[in-house]
């Protein structure tokens, strides 16, 4: 629903001519927000699908049917790119896999993003399985990490497990594209929301695979780095990165607390880190003193 038309929404806001596919149901996205923006016409305008749509022409296929898969072939014979959101195997099974669309133009890119990635580029155990952005957040491991403990899993707010694959997606068709211009080769770009959502985690695998660390939930702060996260105000909370020394200086200052600078248990980055859940409720007490304003007119800039 998400992932390929936001890879493709970026490539239209850059300016490239994109042109949605749809079949003559409609989009789903027309609709997945609830009420739909009163045209009168019957077009089923909602504001999820207007955002995910804005700079595209559109046209209605039935890919189901002879005409449609040659109107499509049709588009592909000029286009620099194709790009498509559906479980592995669907598009050869309408006629319109790679290897027949490369056929028609061999500078294509075809671009395809699935929950588990596409078997040519990799097996997965999973690679019939639909996925969503939840699966994707779960499955990629971000759900892991973010949250108050391991007990409490937690998604992501916005759908990073959409938006992740889909940036990714088009960058790497940018690139094809590139290539294809250069050489004349056309090329298969795939995208797995999991392998996307893990790139996203970073350091939780180096912290594995280097210092042998089993990362987990992260809260509000840093695993390492002090200060670097949410405190309590007066009146709500901000936000504090002063990780850097000269930085934990200044914030010292700032709050009326320079003793703190001076404390062999905080003065260095290392100390902090090793002391950090000490030094987050020092910090807390102290800024929970103030006022969100307070505390923005202290320390912002």
């Amino acid at each position: 629903m998400l992932a390929g038309p936001y890879g493709t929404m970026m490539l239209a806001d850059q300016g490239a001519h994109v042109i949605k596919v749809e079949s003559p149901e409609g989009d789903m996205s027309r609709d997945a927000t609830g009420a739909a923006a009163g045209t009168g016409d019957g077009r089923r305008l909602s504001g999820y699908f207007q955002s995910i749509g804005r700079n595209k022409d559109s046209v209605v296929l039935d890919l189901k049917t002879p005409g449609g898969v040659q109107a499509l072939k049709a588009l592909v014979r000029d286009a620099d790119a194709v790009v498509e959101n559906f479980r592995s195997g669907v598009m050869e099974r309408l006629g319109l896999g790679w290897d027949v669309l490369r056929a028609i133009n061999p500078r294509l890119v075809y671009g395809c993003l699935r929950g588990f990635g596409d078997p040519r580029t990799g097996a997965s155990p999973y690679q019939n399985w639909p996925a969503f952005d939840v699966v994707a957040q779960a499955m990629g491991g971000i759900m892991a990490i973010t949250g108050p403990d391991a007990m409490t899993p937690t998604k992501v707010g916005p759908g990073v497990g959409d938006i992740v694959p889909g940036i990714m997606l088009g960058f790497g068709v940018l690139a094809a594209i590139h290539h294809a211009r250069r050489t004349g080769e056309g090329q298969f770009v795939d995208v797995a929301m999991t392998d996307a959502v893990l790139a996203v985690c970073e350091r939780s695998v180096w912290q594995h695979s280097f210092d042998g660390v089993l990362p987990g939930p992260e809260g509000n702060h840093h695993p390492f780095l002090c200060p670097f996260g949410m405190y309590p105000a007066a009146d709500g909370h901000v936000t504090l990165a002063a990780h850097i020394d000269a930085f934990f200086v200044a914030l010292c200052e700032a709050l009326g607390a320079p003793q703190l600078a001076t404390d062999p248990d905080f003065a260095r980055r290392e100390a902090r880190s090793a002391n950090r859940l000490r030094l987050i409720q020092i910090l807390g007490d102290i800024t929970r003193r103030f006022t969100k304003a307070e505390l923005v007119a202290r320390l912002g800039g």
